[in-house]
Protein backbone atom coordinates (compact mmCIF):
# COMPACT_ATOMS: atom_id res chain seq x y z
CA UNK A 1 0.00 0.00 0.00
CA UNK A 2 1.29 3.84 -0.94
CA UNK A 3 0.33 6.89 -0.17
CA UNK A 4 0.03 9.76 -2.90
CA UNK A 5 1.08 13.66 -2.69
CA UNK A 6 -1.26 15.95 -3.97
CA UNK A 7 0.90 17.78 -6.35
CA UNK A 8 -2.18 20.16 -7.99
CA UNK A 9 -2.40 21.36 -4.45
CA UNK A 10 1.21 21.56 -3.80
CA UNK A 11 1.61 23.56 -6.66
CA UNK A 12 -1.06 25.83 -5.50
CA UNK A 13 0.28 26.51 -1.91
CA UNK A 14 3.60 27.37 -3.86
CA UNK A 15 2.33 29.75 -6.50
CA UNK A 16 0.56 31.33 -3.66
CA UNK A 17 3.29 31.34 -0.89
CA UNK A 18 5.94 32.93 -4.26
CA UNK A 19 2.81 35.69 -5.21
CA UNK A 20 2.62 36.82 -1.26
CA UNK A 21 6.22 37.36 -1.54
CA UNK A 22 5.79 39.31 -4.62
CA UNK A 23 8.39 37.26 -6.40
CA UNK A 24 8.71 36.54 -10.29
CA UNK A 25 9.34 32.98 -10.95
CA UNK A 26 13.03 34.19 -12.44
CA UNK A 27 13.24 35.75 -9.52
CA UNK A 28 12.53 32.74 -7.52
CA UNK A 29 14.47 30.04 -9.43
CA UNK A 30 17.57 32.68 -9.06
CA UNK A 31 17.72 32.17 -5.68
CA UNK A 32 16.97 28.57 -5.45
CA UNK A 33 19.11 27.53 -8.58
CA UNK A 34 16.10 25.63 -10.49
CA UNK A 35 15.00 26.21 -13.78
CA UNK A 36 11.74 28.15 -14.93
CA UNK A 37 10.10 25.00 -16.10
CA UNK A 38 10.87 22.81 -13.00
CA UNK A 39 9.14 26.05 -10.90
CA UNK A 40 6.35 26.22 -13.51
CA UNK A 41 5.57 22.78 -13.61
CA UNK A 42 5.73 22.22 -10.20
CA UNK A 43 3.38 25.23 -9.39
CA UNK A 44 0.92 23.35 -12.02
CA UNK A 45 0.83 20.34 -10.22
CA UNK A 46 2.78 18.31 -13.23
CA UNK A 47 5.72 17.88 -11.18
CA UNK A 48 7.01 16.13 -7.60
CA UNK A 49 10.19 17.82 -6.48
CA UNK A 50 12.68 16.21 -4.39
CA UNK A 51 12.76 16.67 -0.73
CA UNK A 52 16.04 18.55 -1.49
CA UNK A 53 14.37 20.56 -4.13
CA UNK A 54 11.47 21.33 -1.17
CA UNK A 55 13.73 22.22 1.35
CA UNK A 56 15.30 25.33 -1.44
CA UNK A 57 12.07 26.38 -2.18
CA UNK A 58 11.02 26.75 1.09
CA UNK A 59 14.09 28.33 2.76
CA UNK A 60 13.39 31.00 -1.12
CA UNK A 61 9.88 31.04 -0.10
CA UNK A 62 10.88 31.68 4.18
CA UNK A 63 8.10 29.38 4.82
CA UNK A 64 8.60 26.03 6.39
CA UNK A 65 9.17 22.49 4.21
CA UNK A 66 5.59 22.13 6.65
CA UNK A 67 3.46 24.85 4.73
CA UNK A 68 3.81 23.18 1.45
CA UNK A 69 3.24 19.76 2.38
CA UNK A 70 1.45 19.64 5.39
CA UNK A 71 -2.15 16.97 4.95
CA UNK A 72 -1.36 16.28 1.43
CA UNK A 73 -0.89 12.63 1.61
CA UNK A 74 -3.92 11.14 0.14
CA UNK A 75 -4.97 7.85 1.07
CA UNK A 76 -4.68 4.61 -0.62
CA UNK A 77 -8.10 3.63 -2.45
CA UNK A 78 -8.07 0.39 -2.32
CA UNK A 79 -5.67 -2.53 -0.20
CA UNK A 80 -5.54 -5.74 -1.78
CA UNK A 81 -4.64 -8.86 0.63
CA UNK A 82 -3.90 -12.34 -0.88
CA UNK A 83 -5.04 -15.61 -0.13
CA UNK A 84 -3.63 -16.52 3.54
CA UNK A 85 -1.77 -13.38 3.54
CA UNK A 86 -3.14 -11.44 6.41
CA UNK A 87 -1.97 -10.61 9.79
CA UNK A 88 -2.28 -13.55 11.96
CA UNK A 89 -3.75 -13.26 15.83
CA UNK A 90 -4.08 -15.27 18.61
CA UNK A 91 -6.33 -13.64 20.41
CA UNK A 92 -6.60 -13.88 24.31
CA UNK A 93 -8.84 -17.19 23.77
CA UNK A 94 -6.39 -18.67 21.38
CA UNK A 95 -5.62 -21.47 23.18
CA UNK A 96 -9.35 -22.23 23.05
CA UNK A 97 -9.67 -21.98 19.57
CA UNK A 98 -10.29 -18.37 18.05
CA UNK A 99 -7.62 -17.24 15.52
CA UNK A 100 -7.96 -14.08 13.66
CA UNK A 101 -6.58 -13.89 10.39
CA UNK A 102 -7.08 -10.13 10.30
CA UNK A 103 -7.74 -8.32 6.29
CA UNK A 104 -7.15 -4.58 6.28
CA UNK A 105 -4.55 -3.65 8.59
CA UNK A 106 -2.99 -2.06 5.73
CA UNK A 107 -5.86 0.40 5.80
CA UNK A 108 -5.15 2.69 8.76
CA UNK A 109 -8.26 4.80 10.53
CA UNK A 110 -10.15 2.41 8.90
CA UNK A 111 -13.93 2.08 10.39
CA UNK A 112 -14.29 -1.47 9.74
CA UNK A 113 -12.50 -4.27 10.83
CA UNK A 114 -12.68 -7.45 8.04
CA UNK A 115 -11.24 -10.33 9.35
CA UNK A 116 -10.90 -14.70 8.78
CA UNK A 117 -11.74 -16.17 11.98
CA UNK A 118 -11.08 -20.04 12.41
CA UNK A 119 -12.96 -21.52 15.34
CA UNK A 120 -12.23 -24.63 16.80
CA UNK A 121 -12.34 -26.52 20.72
CA UNK A 122 -14.59 -23.77 22.71
CA UNK A 123 -14.34 -20.89 20.49
CA UNK A 124 -14.27 -17.94 22.29
CA UNK A 125 -17.02 -18.45 25.12
CA UNK A 126 -14.39 -17.78 27.81
CA UNK A 127 -13.91 -14.70 26.53
CA UNK A 128 -16.96 -13.39 25.06
CA UNK A 129 -16.97 -10.44 22.57
CA UNK A 130 -18.95 -6.86 22.76
CA UNK A 131 -17.35 -3.59 21.78
CA UNK A 132 -19.43 -0.19 20.07
CA UNK A 133 -20.76 -0.38 16.70
CA UNK A 134 -22.27 -3.25 14.67
CA UNK A 135 -20.94 -6.88 13.26
CA UNK A 136 -21.29 -8.73 10.07
CA UNK A 137 -20.53 -12.58 10.72
CA UNK A 138 -21.07 -15.26 7.53
CA UNK A 139 -19.95 -18.93 7.82
CA UNK A 140 -17.62 -20.32 5.36
CA UNK A 141 -17.22 -23.62 6.70
CA UNK A 142 -18.55 -26.26 9.21
CA UNK A 143 -21.24 -25.07 11.78
CA UNK A 144 -21.42 -22.37 14.11
CA UNK A 145 -23.06 -21.53 17.15
CA UNK A 146 -23.49 -17.69 18.06
CA UNK A 147 -24.29 -16.87 21.76
CA UNK A 148 -26.00 -13.46 21.51
CA UNK A 149 -26.88 -12.57 24.90
CA UNK A 150 -29.67 -14.75 26.37
CA UNK A 151 -29.81 -16.97 22.91
CA UNK A 152 -28.05 -19.93 20.89
CA UNK A 153 -28.19 -19.49 17.56
CA UNK A 154 -27.36 -21.97 15.29
CA UNK A 155 -25.38 -21.06 11.34
CA UNK A 156 -24.84 -23.31 8.88
CA UNK A 157 -22.17 -23.01 5.75
CA UNK A 158 -23.79 -19.89 3.98
CA UNK A 159 -25.41 -18.73 6.60
CA UNK A 160 -24.88 -14.91 8.15
CA UNK A 161 -26.20 -12.81 10.98
CA UNK A 162 -25.92 -8.89 11.45
CA UNK A 163 -25.78 -7.99 15.33
CA UNK A 164 -25.38 -4.88 17.57
CA UNK A 165 -21.77 -6.24 19.23
CA UNK A 166 -22.07 -4.20 22.46
CA UNK A 167 -24.29 -6.94 23.45
CA UNK A 168 -22.03 -9.88 24.61
CA UNK A 169 -21.23 -12.37 22.17
CA UNK A 170 -19.19 -15.90 21.63
CA UNK A 171 -18.46 -17.78 18.35
CA UNK A 172 -17.60 -21.54 18.70
CA UNK A 173 -17.93 -24.28 16.61
CA UNK A 174 -21.20 -26.47 16.63
CA UNK A 175 -19.20 -29.87 15.63
CA UNK A 176 -16.11 -30.85 16.87
CA UNK A 177 -14.61 -30.33 13.08
CA UNK A 178 -13.13 -26.53 12.98
CA UNK A 179 -15.28 -24.47 11.35
CA UNK A 180 -14.28 -20.68 9.87
CA UNK A 181 -16.26 -17.67 9.35
CA UNK A 182 -15.68 -14.26 7.91
CA UNK A 183 -16.66 -11.18 10.31
CA UNK A 184 -16.58 -7.54 9.76
CA UNK A 185 -17.17 -4.88 12.46
CA UNK A 186 -18.09 -1.75 12.57
CA UNK A 187 -16.47 0.35 15.32
CA UNK A 188 -19.42 2.70 15.48
CA UNK A 189 -17.94 5.72 14.85
CA UNK A 190 -20.17 7.39 12.94
CA UNK A 191 -22.73 7.11 15.14
CA UNK A 192 -25.24 4.03 15.46
CA UNK A 193 -28.44 4.27 13.19
CA UNK A 194 -30.51 3.92 16.42
CA UNK A 195 -30.94 3.01 20.18
CA UNK A 196 -29.33 0.07 21.15
CA UNK A 197 -31.67 -2.87 22.02
CA UNK A 198 -31.26 -5.18 24.81
CA UNK A 199 -31.53 -8.99 23.32
CA UNK A 200 -35.56 -9.10 25.20
CA UNK A 201 -36.47 -6.48 22.51
CA UNK A 202 -35.17 -8.92 19.71
CA UNK A 203 -37.63 -11.55 18.57
CA UNK A 204 -36.38 -13.88 15.36
CA UNK A 205 -33.82 -11.29 14.74
CA UNK A 206 -36.13 -8.77 14.18
CA UNK A 207 -36.70 -5.33 16.81
CA UNK A 208 -40.02 -5.64 18.33
CA UNK A 209 -42.18 -2.46 17.61
CA UNK A 210 -42.42 0.20 20.61
CA UNK A 211 -45.29 1.75 20.91
CA UNK A 212 -45.00 5.84 19.59
CA UNK A 213 -46.06 8.16 21.60
CA UNK A 214 -49.36 10.06 20.76
CA UNK A 215 -48.81 13.72 20.04
CA UNK A 216 -51.51 16.08 21.04
CA UNK A 217 -53.55 17.57 18.08
CA UNK A 218 -53.54 20.97 16.95
CA UNK A 219 -56.67 22.87 17.88
CA UNK A 220 -57.81 25.71 15.56
CA UNK A 221 -59.37 28.65 17.23
CA UNK A 222 -62.45 29.29 17.48
CA UNK A 223 -63.99 32.22 15.25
Amino acid sequence: MSHFVNLADLGRRARAARLARRLTLEEVVKRAEFTVSWLSKLENGQLAPSLEGLVKLAEVLECGVDTLVAGLSIPPQYVVVRRGAGRKNDTASGQDGYLVESLADQWRDRAMNPAIIELSGLGNRRHPDNHNGERFIMVLDGDVTLGYGNELIHLAAGDSVYIYAAIPHTLSPAGRSTARILSVSYDGTAGPPGPLPSPADVVDGRKRPVAKALRPRSRRPRH
